[in-house]
């Protein structure tokens, strides 16, 4: 008879095996995550702000409110602004969201609230601009006369070639502004320009010398110009030019240049440019492709400081969204020519037909033209 004798710790194997993993188990958990040390902080460059409306008492708070996230990432912060009742104070605070709270220890959590104090500017309200918004169907010309330059006429259309169409500028209801807009037609035949020039075609409106002085850009002054515009799906662009907007300078020997330029072109793929010319050679400041911009209302917000030592900056954006779409900025550009008297705006259609095979008939919607002189 063979007696196989098992040894002790073999017989309680099993146990042992259950024992090492609840240890080690046990040891994993006792680990702990120590939390970073980091201090994040809020600090104001203003003590007090002179504020006139809620749009520009949200802008003066950006301004001058800095935050300091130290190791963490923004995201894991909160900030907040609190007012009192009479919004003559606010105290703006950062502190860590509920979930990133055992994260990090906040070294210094006295710098995480600052106070400025708010004064209601009431004697110097912000500029109001001139507006020119769509009314409904009727008597469009009349109403941009009205605002443009009343008793005169900035409009060039082309109707004296097509006078069988009518008015080449109507207003219809735009469901998706909710509010009346302007249609600006343009035909690849019969229009041109005006009845002066054949290799083109021009659908706009404008400020000029009939104009009052508030619409026309002098130098050393800021203006705001502001609007909205839709080209429709499938439109199409020259591989000359299609301008929808210029800024032009009236008086001495460059004139007749546009000093800048919103432009439509053909190519692979179409592209919005923006367009500068210094004198009389102009060149392309920026571009974007222009097929994410078709079949959607868009708004634009051009703002020029004229002068010699002039400023411009120009911010396209979806107006369904707010998503900027195009923007340019230069702190330091040449914004008046010579001998030049004012400068002016204009909108509409402004196309070459040398390649007019490249072209349709196109219906360009236009709204809430704005023109604001804040310097």
């Amino acid at each position: 008879m063979n007696n196989k004798i098992e040894h002790p710790l073999m017989l309680r194997k099993p146990f042992f095996l259950i024992l090492t993993i609840i240890l080690i188990s046990c040891s994993k958990n006792d680990e702990t995550i120590e939390p970073k040390i980091t201090d994040i902080s809020i600090s104001s460059s203003e003590s007090l702000i002179f504020w006139v409306d809620h749009v520009d008492l949200t802008q003066k708070l950006e301004n001058a409110l800095t935050y300091n996230y130290g190791a963490a990432l923004e995201n894991e912060t909160e900030k907040q602004q609190s007012f009192n009742s009479d919004t003559t104070q606010v105290q703006a605070t950062i502190h860590f969201k509920i979930e990133s709270q055992s994260t990090y220890i906040d070294t210094n959590p006295l710098n995480n609230s600052v106070t400025i104090d708010l004064i209601k500017d009431i004697e110097n309200p912000i500029p109001q601009g001139v507006e020119l918004k769509a009314d409904g169907p009727g008597t469009t010309y009349e109403l941009i006369t009205s605002v443009l330059a009343p008793g005169f006429n900035p409009i060039e259309v082309p109707d004296c070639n097509h006078a069988e169409f009518g008015n080449h500028i109507d207003e219809l209801f735009d469901n998706e502004l909710n509010t009346n807009v302007f249609r600006f037609y343009i035909h690849t035949t019969p229009d041109n320009d005006r009845c002066i020039n054949f290799d083109r075609q021009r659908n706009e409106i404008k400020t000029y010398d009939k104009s009052p002085d508030n619409l026309l850009g002098i130098e050393n002054e800021t203006v705001v110009y502001n609007w909205k515009f839709k080209l429709a799906a499938g439109f199409q662009s020259s591989p000359n030019f299609t301008h929808i907007h210029q800024l032009k300078s009236v008086g001495g020997s460059f004139e007749s240049m546009p000093m800048y330029t919103l432009t439509t072109r053909k190519g692979s793929p179409d592209k919005l440019e923006l367009r500068y010319a210094e004198t009389d050679d102009q060149n392309t400041l920026s571009e974007t492709n222009l097929n994410p911009l078709i079949d959607t209302w868009l708004e634009v917000t051009e703002t020029i400081k004229y002068g010699t030592l002039g400023t411009y900056e120009i911010k396209i954006k979806k107006v369904s969204d707010d998503t900027v779409v195009f923007e340019y900025s230069n702190a330091s550009i040449i914004n008046w020519r010579p001998e030049a008297t004012f400068v002016r705006p204009k909108w509409g259609i402004y196309r070459s037909l040398l390649n007019s095979q490249d072209l349709r008939d196109e219906e360009v919607l236009f709204a809430d033209f704005s023109i604001t002189e804040i310097e």
